[in-house]
């Protein structure tokens, strides 16, 4: 195969790629603390034997090198349910996992059999002590501060833990709202954040941007594949003549 349809394909493989993430976040513009993911590609060069001299150039091919994912906070819409709740500002909730502790911003929270304060993947909502969150039976009244402190009609249970970091954009997304911290980048406490009980943040994906770029990368996606077909077309009427002239 020549080196044209090398890097033809190099650049399907990325659309490919990309088709995937905005695939992906169009299927979560309703998913409540979702941060929308984009493709980081750079192109590269192989050097061709003799390239200096005339018809022999360095091969210039596209490649994806990383997702990454948009922080910006997304809506805050009321819901009016007491174990709903959105954080005002750059922090994210911790949450204990399977795996250790992880971070998200999906603030719908509910209560499972045992009255643990939980996501809805079933993962326990930590306090600044690392311990979850149990309501007892038979109380009702849960009431959240703006600094993150739950608490019932029998007063103080314990404080939401919430973390911020040195940046964001290090943070490893490990499923569709939970992330988790790389070594070296710096956690702190949130301090300046406020909590809004009965509020959820929503989805800051835009569904009519991430629509234009499924068009574009579909037309982008047919212009490479009508390239590789003129290719093939012009060499195989190459080989036609010359086997002609045989």
């Amino acid at each position: 195969m020549d080196n044209t349809r090398y890097i033809a394909l190099s650049r399907q493989m990325g659309l490919w790629k990309q088709m995937d993430v905005v695939s992906n976040n169009m299927a979560n513009m309703n998913t409540s603390g979702y941060k929308q993911d984009d493709v980081m590609f750079k192109s590269f060069v192989a050097q061709t034997q003799n390239a200096k001299d005339f018809g022999n150039v360095p091969v210039y091919f596209s490649q994806d090198v990383a997702t990454f994912s948009n922080f910006s906070t997304g809506p805050l819409v009321s819901t009016g349910n007491s174990l709903d709740v959105a954080i005002k500002g750059d922090a994210f909730f911790a949450v204990e996992t399977q795996d250790g502790e992880k971070y998200t911003r999906k603030g719908n929270f509910a209560l499972n059999a045992d009255g643990m304060l939980i996501t809805d993947d079933g993962n326990a909502l930590l306090s600044e002590n690392g311990e979850p969150f149990f309501i007892a039976p038979g109380e009702t009244q849960i009431a959240i501060s703006e600094s993150g402190d739950v608490s019932t009609e029998n007063g103080v249970i314990g404080r939401i833990k919430l973390v911020s970091f040195e940046d964001n954009h290090k943070l490893q997304k490990v499923s569709g709202t939970m992330f988790e911290n790389v070594s070296g980048n710096l956690m702190s406490d949130a301090d300046e954040v406020v909590v809004a009980q009965g509020y959820i943040e929503k989805s800051n994906v835009n569904s009519i941007e991430e629509m234009t770029k499924m068009v574009k990368l579909q037309r982008s996606y047919e212009i490479v594949q009508q390239m590789i077909d003129q290719e093939h077309e012009r060499l195989s009427n190459t080989i036609d003549a010359y086997s002609q002239l045989a």
